[in-house]
């Protein structure tokens, strides 16, 4: 007769050897990181005996899904085993056959799984599919941590637009540039890298026309790993971007630019053939182009991520219409002053600190002589 206490200790054993076997999930799938849009990004580890068998993780949209690929690497020794994924596997066509097919084809015993696919194609439609082909099935474990890491593909299914981080480097009295407009370079060499990092892994990056103007940047990712922003985007209300600008000069992602109806026709018509797409939305009651239809075209591109990257302009304007989920912000030790210095959100602010967004799930980290501080204003909604 086995004593409860020994039954608790094996229940807690296999506990923890869940846990470390899905964080190994996680960063098989972060591998895709910046690849795998509008695709969440998924790893699988196919385990016998305590021993993992294969390991596997969805590189892009429109190839094989982790789970296939794990599998069929595993062949018969998935017979019996335990599958551990990061989200619910697919029970729908779409360019690939449904991963629940392939999990009873293989005759696995068992499924780990982090959360729910919030995709309605799925939402839980998966697990009980297995369950109902006799695959035990617990979900949960890890799902915080499976949630950061899909927090966009959430985002787009959740709320239908893209998650969206904005990033600034900032002096440690909140100034993002000088009153003469000069920001290169506030922080440092190792900022500036990781700062690439969050381009490389971004569908989108965007920027006002204050920063074209300004800076005139490529928004380019220089990291060899990831592949960058499938979408460089300019919010220019009174589209006076200049038609010989870097961006549109230099490779990378489409150069997407958003304007109102006072942008003139003609130079529309210039920026086109230098290859920028040009995008007439409406305006907001400032002026300046609108979120709303931003953020729905990038969705419409199967955009999951957006990272704002400045100006102050553009920032305010962001915070005013609280679109932004995330903030990662980078504090170098030094000071600007001057109430003409641009900071990170101008305008009238708040009135009550009652009102003032607090971030969430504050992180914070060394970047050489910087300091980086990252948290969230909104985040995706758990599903397990």
């Amino acid at each position: 007769m086995t004593s409860g206490k020994r039954t608790n200790r094996s229940v807690d054993d296999r506990r923890a050897a869940d846990r470390e076997y899905l964080r190994q999930c996680l960063r098989v799938a972060s591998r895709a990181r910046g690849s795998t849009s509008p695709n969440p990004m998924v790893g699988a580890l196919v385990v016998q005996e305590d021993e993992i068998i294969a390991q596997a993780y969805h590189h892009k949209a429109g190839t094989s899904h982790a789970e296939h690929l794990a599998l069929a690497a595993a062949r018969d020794a998935a017979r019996g085993a335990t599958l551990y994924i990061n989200m619910e596997p697919c029970c729908h066509h779409g360019h690939t056959p449904p991963c629940v097919e392939g999990i009873l084809a293989a005759g696995v015993r068992r499924v780990v799984a982090s959360m729910v696919d919030p995709d309605p194609r799925v939402n839980g439609q998966g697990f009980a599919a297995l369950r109902a082909g006799g695959v035990e099935v617990d979900v949960g474990e890890l799902a915080d941590e499976a949630a950061r890491l899909n927090e966009a593909y959430l985002t787009l299914k959740q709320e239908g637009r893209p998650f969206v981080t904005a990033k600034a480097a900032l002096s440690l009295d909140g100034r993002m540039a000088t009153r003469r407009r000069q920001s290169q370079w506030i922080t440092g060499e190792a900022a500036r890298r990781r700062a690439h990092r969050l381009r490389g892994g971004s569908d989108a990056v965007m920027v006002g026309i204050g920063t074209v103007l300004s800076d005139d940047p490529r928004l380019t990712a220089r990291h060899g790993r990831l592949r960058g922003p499938r979408f460089r985007v300019v919010l220019d209300s009174h589209l006076r971007t200049p038609a010989d600008c870097r961006m549109l000069g230099t490779a990378g992602g489409q150069v997407l630019i958003f304007t109102t109806a006072a942008g003139p026709p003609r130079h529309r018509d210039q920026l086109e053939s230098a290859g920028a797409e040009v995008l007439v939305v409406e305006a907001d009651d400032r002026g300046r182009v609108a979120w709303e239809p931003v953020l729905a075209d990038l969705a419409r591109r199967g955009t999951m991520s957006a990272l704002l990257e400045g100006g102050s302009d553009l920032l305010t304007s962001a915070f005013e219409a609280d679109i932004i989920d995330k903030v990662f912000l980078i504090y170098a030790p030094l000071l600007i002053g001057g109430s003409a210095a641009l900071p990170l959100w101008g305008g009238d602010g708040i009135d009550s600190l009652d009102a003032a967004p607090r971030l969430q799930r504050v992180r914070r980290s060394r970047l050489g002589e910087d300091w980086a501080v990252e948290g969230y204003i909104h985040s995706p909604r758990l599903t397990v």
